[in-house]
């Protein structure tokens, strides 16, 4: 797998997504789910025991400019990321993301139906399922900034607010993404459906955006 770093902004956290393309949070703030009961329930660690880390980048960083931390690859059905923040600071704060990418193969799913899935439990969850026009700060939506392959149909964000938020200075407490998609076929054709990337997307400020002019990227392998 590849790990890839984009300059964006804000911040990212702890949240859960679970099974049936519903999202839950299982994990809030200081109060993490071992990842021992995670691997137990069946859960892959994609980030192997070393949490992404993202950091203040870019002339933006002052204004909450994060580096966006992402894996890239086939990455299974049912596993979960962790990540951590460095020197955070809340400046338009709009909660934090997760971020997966699919491939809906022969399935016949689509990205509203997933959405439709995960915000139909929302309301007990606390975790929304968004395009990238509808997440980030409303002067700044992920399509904004980041690039096309990351903005198609085939990207889903799940945003959530955590308690308490990533600190700073220093590094923050580590954040767990996890998702279950290995029984998902609300209806549909099943077969094809994968995940080829996820990763912790930093919420963008109004005032980040105007130090977003030159997107900086770089990947090294895993």
């Amino acid at each position: 797998m590849i790990r890839q770093t984009i300059i964006a902004s804000t911040t990212l956290a702890t949240l859960t997504m679970s099974g049936t393309a519903s999202a839950y949070l299982v994990t809030a703030g200081q109060g993490q789910v071992s990842v021992n009961a995670l691997t137990a329930a069946g859960y892959y660690d994609v980030t192997q025991g070393t949490p992404l880390i993202s950091t203040p980048q870019g002339d933006c960083a002052a204004a909450g400019c994060m580096t966006f931390e992402q894996v890239d690859g086939p990455t299974p059905l049912k596993g979960f990321i962790q990540i951590r923040y460095l020197d955070f600071v809340n400046a338009n704060f709009t909660g934090l993301y997760g971020w997966l990418q699919f491939d809906y193969g022969t399935s016949n799913i689509t990205q509203q139906d997933i959405i439709d899935s995960v915000n139909a439990q929302a309301i007990d969850t606390g975790v929304y399922a968004l395009t990238a026009e509808q997440a980030g700060h409303p002067d700044s939506q992920f399509n904004d900034f980041l690039p096309a392959s990351m903005t198609n149909s085939n990207n889903v964000y799940f945003n959530w607010f955590p308690t308490p938020q990533p600190i700073s200075p220093g590094l923050s407490q580590v954040f767990t993404f996890a998702w279950d998609f290995e029984n998902y076929s609300p209806g549909f054709m099943p077969g094809g459906l994968g995940i080829t990337g996820t990763g912790g997307v930093p919420a963008p400020g109004a005032m980040a955006l105007l130090g977003l002019a030159g997107l900086a990227s770089g990947r090294r392998r895993r």
